[in-house]
């Protein structure tokens, strides 16, 4: 069972998935990602670089949107074949970063994933 606190009313909600948390039930507050068990609490840096990666024989380009101390991620255009829960090594230029897919946001003309450091 997830516990979500609602950040305008105070109150909990809860779910058997982390992923279904959509509006708090008491006052209405639409939850995003940002909300969610998965949330980074550290400091996030902004910092856009570019990086070329391959996955499953396919060849990919992305950038980072920021970094935390345990965390990060990435922007990539088109759709992606990477689901939550899949494990990622990437060189961003002198990282190198084993990572875990928290979770992957598919839009109309690319794709953000987030993605927790293992390192």
């Amino acid at each position: 069972m997830f516990t979500l606190t609602c950040p305008r009313c105070r109150k909990n909600s809860y779910s058997a998935d982390e992923q279904s948390f959509h509006s708090c039930p008491y006052c209405g507050f639409k939850f995003s990602r940002r909300y969610g068990p998965d949330r980074r609490y550290e400091e996030r840096i902004k910092q856009d670089i570019n990086f070329d990666f391959s996955w499953h024989e396919q060849h990919f380009e992305a950038s980072t949107v920021d970094f935390s101390e345990k965390g990060l991620s990435i922007k990539m255009d088109g759709d992606t074949p990477i689901t939550a829960g899949e494990i990622m090594d990437l060189s961003i230029g002198d990282l190198q970063i084993r990572a875990k897919v928290v979770w992957v946001d598919r839009l109309p003309n690319n794709s953000m994933v987030g993605l927790q450091k293992l390192n």
